[in-house]
Formats: structure tokens, sequence, C-alpha cells
């Protein structure tokens, strides 16, 4: 007896169903990508319990006749393609037939559809797969679907769905991919009957920027442009001030298409090596235009990644534009082979260059002058510390009789108020002068509000204002003057990383503290461009060592290191 078999048609579709529908958000991402594709010029979406229970996808696109649709929920059905040839020069966002397909094999499926001046519509009901049921509908223009109770036919992949909020994140996130993606296109997301964002159809990039995220947040990034022949990018990067605590607000479009991209993403960051610290990353929004022959889609089930057919010349082409966003007056030729600080260079006529001082040692103007000794670390390293001197931005040097002690001062604070932010009983709320209005992008402003009597222990009190805007009440007297609304931003990326503390679990809780601890304190910490006096330092090293583990930060680098006499001979072979 044969021990291959075919496999049947539903478990086929379930096991596609794995690869294509991984969360709700796969769906929302799926059904708004054939409305796009259908013309659509505004696309709605509802949930209920981050998409969980129900999800609901409304056009106005071109919808289907009846024949279009008893066909699209068959495997590999599709109008975006017809040809082997056209699989190379993909346009549209779909175009495997696989979604309709993989959606109603793990959940319940109604369709309404209809095409315009249609004198009747259609309506389709489909649950896993099967059990089809087909009736006239009334003729309204565009299509619909709704989607309930996803994976209730396979249990072992719904016990995997993550909580309410982090869902609904989830499903923010594509809508507002999707809505950056197609200005042109009006969109609206409402969840448990709560609307969350209604953006109008916008003239351009700039104005989608300020309706999903705001003119105050719009303000702080830096436009991006650069064109040649054979590609075209545009958006939006972070100044160097303006950097997050994570990866958050990072999105890169090919042709439209959202996708994570490592060329794109190694250039980007290749700009801002020199400006930015290790532990802060930038934000952007890029969007490339590209010919459909030289990048392939086809790479990834879920459309998440494209291949580019020269990476090296798409590489070196993000990397000069953002470069000259940083860098105004500079105009970077992408030929072969730019480099930054190489010949691509080129400066622009009648602009006004700064004056760039970085000295690679400079001593603090409180350092002591002499050999007496201080109290600078009395209940720290040693006792015997003569002097200190700064070294480039970032590094304090201390002389002792023993050797040499080099101190990182970001990451020696940072363990200081992390240590004194996991300890909540410590951290005193300081009310605010005047109460600040800030306004954040839709899905932190969802998650601040979801865990704001959290956030409270911390000494941070929020309250809802309308629309995405919250009212900050009192601050955490240890953050002092600071960026609140990246202070938020930072707190909301490391909620959604860490799940929710909806759920009885004191582990998932206790790593949510720890998380937002440490975003917290990175947001305050000392700069390494900021200098301290002696008396500042010496408090922060005082208070460095009472902490549990001072020899390091609470991402795990060394807050300071030490080398003996004894390490400093052999290094200079006199022992």
């Amino acid at each position: 007896m044969s021990r291959i078999s075919i496999l049947p048609d539903v478990l086929i579709n379930k096991i596609a169903a794995g690869e294509v529908i991984e969360r709700p958000a796969s769906i929302v991402r799926e059904l708004m990508d054939n409305s796009i594709d259908a013309g659509a010029t505004r696309i709605d979406v509802e949930a209920l319990y981050g998409g969980k229970k129900f999800i609901k996808v409304s056009d106005n696109g071109e919808g289907m006749d009846r024949e279009d649709a008893l066909l699209c929920f068959q495997r590999h059905a599709t109008s975006k393609i017809t040809s082997e040839d056209e699989l190379f020069h993909v346009s549209t966002l779909g175009f495997r037939g696989e979604a309709l397909s993989s959606i109603s094999s793990v959940s319940k499926v109604t369709l309404t559809t209809s095409k315009a001046n249609s004198d009747i519509g259609v309506n389709m009901e489909i649950a896993a797969g099967r059990n089809r049921e087909v009736s006239d509908a009334p003729p309204v223009k565009g299509t619909t679907v709704e989607i309930r109770d996803i994976f209730y036919n396979t249990p072992a992949r719904r016990k995997f769905l993550k909580t309410v909020p982090t869902e609904l994140s989830h499903i923010i996130e594509t809508v507002i991919q999707k809505a950056f993606a197609c200005p042109e296109i009006a969109f609206s997301l409402t969840h448990n009957n709560s609307e969350l964002l209604n953006v109008r159809a916008a003239s351009g990039l700039k104005e989608r920027f300020n309706q999903l995220y705001g003119e105050e947040m719009a303000a702080e990034f830096l436009d991006v442009t650069k064109g040649s022949k054979a590609i075209k990018v545009s958006g939006f990067t972070s100044s160097a001030d303006s950097t997050r605590a994570s990866r958050s607000h990072q999105f890169i479009f090919v042709n439209r298409r959202p996708v994570k991209n490592p060329t794109v993403n190694h250039a980007v960051y290749n700009a801002y090596r020199d400006i930015i610290s290790k532990d802060r990353h930038p934000a952007y929004f890029l969007f490339l235009e590209v010919d459909p022959e030289n990048v392939d889609v086809n790479v990834h089930p879920s459309k998440r990644e494209v291949k580019f057919e020269r990476p090296d010349e798409i590489h070196r082409f993000i990397g000069a534009a953002i470069y000259e966003a940083l860098n105004p007056g500079y105009e970077i030729d992408v030929s072969p082979p730019a480099t930054f600080g190489g010949g691509g260079f080129r400066r622009l006529p009648g602009h006004q260059y700064p004056r760039q001082d970085n000295p690679a040692v400079s001593e603090s103007v409180s350092a002591v002058s002499d050999n007496s000794q201080t109290d600078f670390f009395t209940s720290g390293i040693s006792p015997d510390v003569r002097s200190f001197f700064h070294i480039g931005e970032s590094f304090i040097a201390t002389v002792t009789d023993d050797g040499l002690v080099i101190v990182d001062q970001h990451a020696a604070h940072e363990r200081i108020l992390y240590e004194r932010f996991m300890k909540k009983t410590s951290i005193e709320a300081e009310p605010l002068f005047l109460p600040l209005r800030i306004e954040l992008p839709v899905k932190e402003y969802n998650l601040i509000i979801k865990h704001k009597d959290f956030l409270r222990g911390f000494g941070l009190d929020t309250e809802e204002f309308g629309g995405n805007s919250l009212i900050v009440r009192t601050m955490p007297k240890e953050l002092g003057k600071t960026d609140i609304r990246g202070l938020l931003i930072d707190i909301a990326a490391g909620i959604l990383e860490e799940g929710t503390i909806g759920i009885k679990n004191d582990l998932t809780e206790e790593r949510l503290l720890k998380s937002i601890a440490a975003r917290m304190a990175c947001h305050k910490s000392v700069r390494g461009s900021e200098i301290l006096n002696n008396e500042e330092l010496s408090k922060m090293m005082s208070d460095l060592d009472k902490t549990a583990e001072a020899d390091k930060c609470p991402h795990g680098r060394p807050t300071k290191i030490y080398l003996s006499l004894d390490n400093l001979k052999k290094m200079f072979k006199r022992k």
C-alpha cells in the first residue's frame, strides 16, 4: 500500500492559510489589497475584539458580477495575472489568488458585491471552505466582506493569537500602511463601535502624514526626495534629534507595497551611523518607485518581502537620499563608487555649511587641576581618585592609584534610573504647571489609553482628550523636562513588544514592567554630549554604586571598564 497520498482540498487550504493568514491583521491586509486593486476611492474597516470575533472591509470599487463572485473563493483564482510573463511584471498588490480561499478555510465569510449600474447584486456565505450559499442582494456599488470567528475550526492556531490590544495594534498598523501607500483613497477604522481613524482623500504624502500623525510630529521629520531614470524615492525620515528607542515607525513601500527589506534598512542606518548612538533608531517612511521588471514581489507568502534585481544600486540610492536629507546642501552622485565621505559628494553653490568641532579629548571645566584627592568616588570604585576628564562625548576617565576606570555616563545614568523606576513606590508624580495636550499616532494613542492605569504607577497620569489627543497631567519627577511625545511613543512600542498587562500572568506583567522602566530610563538618562560637573558626576557615581547591577545598563552594556596597572603593563609589554 502506498504511503504517499494527495491531501484533500480542505486541508490544503488550511495549510495555505497558515502561510498567508497569521492573525486578524493579515485578513485586513489581504481584503484591503483587493479593494485597492479594484479601484476603490474609499475603504472602511470595522473590527470587534481585535478582529478575533469580527472583521468587515467595505469598498466602493468596481465590484464583481455573479460569475466572478462564484470563482473568487477558489484556489489560485485571480483577475490580476493571466500568463507566466505577467508574473514578472506585477503592478497590483494581489496576484496569487490565495487570499479569499485561505480566509474562507479558517473562518466564516459573507461576501456582498455588485457591479456599478447593476440591477442586482450577489451575496455569498462560506464556512470552512464549504457550505456555500448564494443569493441575490441589493445592488450596492463595490464589495463588502465580513469575517467571523477567525480560526474557529483550527483551535491550535487560535490559541496563538495575542490579546485584544496587541491584535488591534497590528490592525491599526496595517490600515495606516495602506493609507500611507494610497493617499488618494479615504480610509476609516472602527473598533468595538468606536472610530479610531477617519481620513479623507489627501492631495499627497505630506497631507496624509499630517492626517495620520499630526502636524506636530510631522514637523520633526525631514523630507526625502531623490530621483533617477530607474529609481525614485520620496518620503520622510527623522532628524538626528528625533530618533527612537525602538524600531517603531520604520516603513518601506516598494511600488505602494509595504515590505521589509534589509538592503533598504541597512542603507538608512548607514547614513545615520555617525550621528546617532547604537541604542537609538531612526524613524522613516520611504516610498520607492522602481520598474516592476527589476523587483520580484513573489518571494514571500504574505508579500512582506521583495527582491531587487540590483540591490547594490538600491543601497547606494537610498543611502544617498537619506544623507542628503540629513545634510542639506549636499548632492550625492549615486553612480559607483559613491560612498559617504568619498568622491561621490559635491556641495551645492551658495549654501552655508556650519563648522563642526569634535575634539577627541576635552577636560571637564570642573576637572581637578592638581593632584589633590577628591571625594569623587567616596562610595564608589576607589577612594584614591585624583582627577577625571572627558574622552570624546560619551566617556569619563578616572585615574586611581590602582589603574584607570572608564565610565559610560549614559549607561551609568540609565542603570540608576532603571532601578528607580522598577521600584514604583519611590517615584514621585509631579503635577505639570500647565497640563499638556499631546497628539499621538492612532496605534500609540490606543495603547497608552488602554494602559493608563498601569502607567499612573510610574507617575505618568494621562486621560483622553478627543481624537488621537490626550492630556498629560503629571510626570515622574525623575524625568524633569523631557520630550513627552517621544517618551509616550517609546513606551507604546514597549507595550506592543512585551504584550499586554491584561493577562493575569505575573511573568508577563514583570516583563512589561522591566520594558517600560528601561525605556523611561533610556529616554531621560544623560546623553553623551552633555558635560557633567564634578558635583553631578560625584552624585551619579555614588548612586550607581548603590544599584544591584552597577556594572551594566538595563540593555546589558557595561557602565564602566576597569584597567588595572597590571593590565596596562601587559599592554605595553612591560611585564
